[in-house]
C-alpha cells in the first residue's frame, strides 16, 4: 500500500487523512493544493473506504480533472477506474444523456455555445414590439436572461428597459430551445439542478452513486453549482471542498464568495484544515500578498508562509513612469536582459487588468522579434470554420435544427434568403423543426434548383459519420479534411480572407480540430459513440491539446493568470482606474483580491509599475498610484520614482564595456 502522506506538512496530511463528513480546505497560493486532492482520493481508494466509482470530483477545468485521474491512476493502478473527474458542465451533460427522458430531451440533444445562444436571442427581438431594439447589446441582453432563469429573478433590479426585454424573453428563449431539441451552457446545470430537486428517485440514485464529493477551487462556485452539489450530497455530508477565498475573483460572471465564506455554518460541524505553507515564492513576495490581501474585512484568516527553497529573495520593485510608452520599453528591457542572462522566454510573464494595457507592448515585441503569446484571443473553438465543421459532425450524427442552419448554404449551395424565409415561415405556421420543414420544399414552393440542393444535403449528412469512420485507408480526422476540401469548404475559407496567409490561418483551425478527433478515435475507438463523444467534448471546450508551449513570454490578464506561476512577473498599470478599474472594478474587495492573485504568481522577482499619465480617448491624462499600494509598510516594496534602477559602479562599467563591443561589431572595428 502507497504512504499517502509521505512529503506532506502536517496539514496537508490531515487533509489527505480526513474521510468522513463536510470538510473545508483552506488552500492558501501555491501551498499545494492538487497534491492534497490526489493524495485524498487516493487513500481513501488504497483504504477500502470507497470504491473509485463512488467518488465525484467537480473541477473548473477539464485541465485539472485530467491531470487528477491521471495522477491518482498512477499510484493506484486498477482500483482506480471508474473515478469521476471533470466539470460541473460535464458532469451535467452526462447526466442529462442519462436522464434525458425525465428532463423532457431527445436522446440526441445538442449543446448551443454563447454565440448560437445570441443568435436565438437575436430571433425572439425581433418578435418583441419595443424602441431601438436592433440597437441592444446581445450579450448584455443573454446575461440577463440567464440570469433570470437561474434566479428567476434579478439580483439587481434596475428596472430599465433591458430588465424589462430580459424577463420578458426568458420564458420564450426557454421554450425555443425545447423546440431546437438543444442545450445551452446554462441548462446543462439548471436541468440536472431541476431534476434532482423534483425527482426523489433520481436523486437518491445520485447519491448512491456518489457517496463522496470532492470539489476544486470552491471559491468559484456560482449559486445554481451550490444547489447542484446540495442535492447530490447524502445524508453522510460526504464533501469536501478545496478553494481559497482570497483567489476568489469571478464574482462578475456569478461566482458567490460567500459559498466558502459560510461553508464551516452551514454544514456544521465542518472541519475546517488551512494550508498557510507557500512553496512558490521567496519571502518578500510573499509579505506583500500578505499585507496586500490581509486589507480585506471578510476572508477566513490565514497567513502564507514561505516554504520555498527560493529563500527570501529581494524586495518586489515598483517603478513609476512618466507614460504608458515608458513603461512598455522598460518591461521589454527588462525582458531582453533577463533573457541574455540566460533566463527562457515562457519563465516570463507580463500581467495587466485589462485587455487595452498589452497593445504597445505587443507592438514592441513584435519589432525585437520576441516571441509571445497573449491571452483572451480568439480561442479556437470560437472560430467560426471549427464551429461550422463541427455543426457537419453534429448533423451526421442527429438532427439539429440550429446547426442545419448555419450550414445550409455553407459552403453556398444556391440556397438563398428567400428560400430560408419561406421554410421559416412554413415552420412557424406548422409548428414543426426548420429540418423537417426543410425536407418538404415543394409544398413550401422552394424553386427546384435550391430544393434539390436541400436534398442533396440531407444525403451527403445522412453518409457522412459512415464515410468518416469506415474508410480504411485514413483515420476519421484526415477524411474529415479531404471532405471539406472536396465539397469546397476550404475554397470558401480562402476566398473570404482578407490575403493567402490569413486564409492558411484559418483553415489550419479545421486540420488541428481534425488532429484532435483523431487522437480522441485513438483513445475511443472508431464508432459513432466516440464521434457523439468528441462532438459534446468540442462543444464543452474541452480540447484534449496537448499542454506543451513553446518558450514565449505570457502576455494576459489578471483573471487569465490565475492557477499559473512564473519565476518573473511584470505587474503592470498599478493606478486608480486600472485596478481597481473604473468600470469593471464596483467591488473593490473582489479588486483587490485580483491584485493578490497577481502578486502571488511570482516565484523569483515580481517587478511592478504605475505611470503618472496615461492615455485615455487619445489625450494624456494624469493618473494616481492605485490605492491598494499607499499606505503599505516600508520595506514592502523598492520604488524608483524615476523609472530607472540606479547601477553600481561594477554593473556600470560592464554595460559600458558591452556598449562599447556593440559599437566596434557594428563599425567593424577591432576593440583595442
Amino acid at each position: 500500500m502507497t504512504d499517502w502522506t509521505r512529503g506532506l506538512n502536517p496539514e496537508q496530511a490531515r487533509a489527505v487523512n480526513h474521510s468522513h463528513g463536510p470538510l473545508l480546505i483552506l488552500a492558501g497560493a501555491g501551498s499545494g493544493k492538487t497534491t492534497v486532492l490526489v493524495s485524498r482520493t487516493g487513500r481513501m481508494i488504497d483504504d477500502g473506504i470507497v470504491k473509485a466509482d463512488g467518488i465525484c470530483v467537480l473541477t473548473f477545468t477539464n485541465k485539472a480533472a485530467r491531470e487528477l485521474k491521471h495522477r491518482v491512476s498512477v499510484k493506484v493502478g486498477a482500483k482506480a477506474k471508474g473515478l469521476w473527474a471533470g466539470t460541473f458542465h460535464s458532469f451535467g451533460l452526462q447526466m442529462l444523456r442519462k436522464y434525458h427522458e425525465a428532463a423532457g430531451l431527445p436522446a440526441q440533444f445538442g449543446v448551443i455555445d454563447m454565440s448560437d445562444s445570441q443568435s436565438v436571442v437575436r430571433e425572439l427581438l425581433k418578435n418583441l414590439t419595443v424602441a431601438g431594439k436592433d440597437k441592444f447589446d446581445l450579450e448584455k441582453v443573454l446575461n440577463l436572461v440567464q440570469e433570470f432563469r437561474a434566479r428567476g429573478r434579478f439580483a439587481n433590479p434596475d428596472g430599465d428597459e433591458y430588465h424589462a426585454v430580459a424577463e420578458a424573453l426568458a420564458p420564450q428563449y426557454q421554450k425555443k430551445l425545447k423546440a431546437l431539441g438543444v442545450v445551452d451552457f446554462e441548462e446543462l446545470l439548471l436541468k440536472p439542478v431541476a431534476l434532482l430537486k423534483e425527482n426523489a428517485e433520481i436523486r437518491e440514485k445520485i447519491q448512491r452513486q456518489y457517496p463522496y464529493l470532492m470539489v476544486d477551487e470552491f471559491q468559484d462556485t456560482n449559486a445554481v453549482q451550490m444547489k447542484l452539489l446540495e442535492y447530490m450530497m447524502g445524508p453522510e455530508r460526504n464533501m469536501a471542498v478545496v478553494g481559497d477565498d482570497d483567489q476568489s475573483i469571478y464574482g462578475w460572471r456569478g461566482a458567490e464568495v460567500s459559498n466558502i465564506l459560510d461553508y464551516p455554518k452551514r454544514y456544521s460541524p465542518c472541519e475546517v484544515i488551512r494550508l498557510e505553507r507557500n512553496y512558490r515564492s521567496t519571502s518578500k513576495i510573499l509579505d506583500l500578498a500578505n499585507h496586500v490581501i490581509g486589507q480585506n474585512d471578510k476572508r477566513h484568516g490565514k497567513v502564507l508562509k514561505p516554504e520555498s527553497s527560493r529563500g527570501v529573495g529581494g524586495e518586489p520593485e515598483l517603478f513609476v513612469f512618466s507614460n504608458e510608452e515608458e513603461e512598455a520599453e522598460y518591461v521589454l528591457r527588462e525582458i531582453k536582459q533577463a533573457h541574455e542572462l540566460g533566463r527562457p522566454y515562457k519563465e516570463m510573464a507580463v500581467l495587466y487588468r485589462s485587455n487595452s494595457q498589452s497593445g504597445i507592448l505587443e507592438g514592441l515585441m513584435r519589432q525585437e522579434q520576441i516571441p509571445f503569446a497573449v491571452s483572451g484571443g480568439t480561442a479556437l473553438f470560437d472560430r467560426k470554420e471549427v464551429k461550422d465543421v463541427l455543426a457537419y459532425l453534429r448533423l451526421s450524427l442527429s438532427a439539429n435544427d440550429l446547426a442545419f442552419r448555419r450550414i445550409l448554404n455553407v459552403p453556398s449551395r444556391g440556397i438563398g434568403d428567400t428560400s430560408i424565409e419561406k421554410i421559416v415561415e412554413y415552420m412557424n405556421t406548422h409548428k414543426m423543426g426548420f429540418i423537417k420543414a426543410s425536407r418538404l420544399w415543394k409544398e413550401i414552393g422552394i424553386q427546384d434548383k435550391a430544393g434539390e440542393a436541400i436534398d442533396q444535403l440531407h444525403v451527403f449528412l445522412s453518409t457522412l459519420a459512415g464515410r468518416l469512420l469506415n474508410d480504411p485507408s485514413l483515420m476519421p480526422g484526415a477524411k474529415l479534411v479531404e471532405i471539406m476540401k472536396e465539397i469546397g469548404y476550404r475554397d470558401l475559407v480562402w476566398n473570404t480572407s482578407k490575403d493567402p496567409v490569413a486564409g492558411e490561418k484559418r483553415w489550419l483551425g479545421v486540420e488541428i480540430l481534425a488532429r484532435i478527433l483523431d487522437r480522441f478515435v485513438e483513445r475511443g475507438g472508431r464508432d459513432q459513440k466516440t464521434l457523439l463523444e468528441f462532438v459534446d467534448a468540442m462543444e464543452l471546450r474541452d480540447d484534449q491539446e496537448d499542454d506543451q508551449k513553446k518558450s514565449e513570454v505570457s502576455l494576459m490578464t489578471l483573471h487569465a493568470s490565475k492557477g499559473l506561476e512564473f519565476p518573473i512577473v511584470f505587474l503592470i498599470g498599478i493606478e486608480e482606474d486600472l485596478l481597481p478599474h473604473r468600470t469593471l472594478g464596483s467591488d473593490i474587495s473582489e479588486e483587490r483580491r485580483l491584485f493578490y492573485v497577481g502578486i502571488t504568481r511570482a516565484q523569483e522577482k515580481l517587478y511592478l509599475s504605475r505611470c503618472r499619465t496615461r492615455k485615455r480617448y487619445g489625450q494624456a491624462k494624469p493618473v494616481s498610484p492605485s490605492r491598494f499600494i499607499l499606505g503599505l509598510p516600508k520595506g514592502l516594496m523598492v520604488t524608483f520614482e524615476e523609472g530607472v534602477r540606479p547601477v553600481s559602479g561594477e554593473a556600470r562599467d560592464s554595460l559600458m564595456a558591452n556598449f562599447m563591443a556593440s559599437l566596434n561589431a557594428k563599425s567593424g572595428a577591432r576593440p583595442k
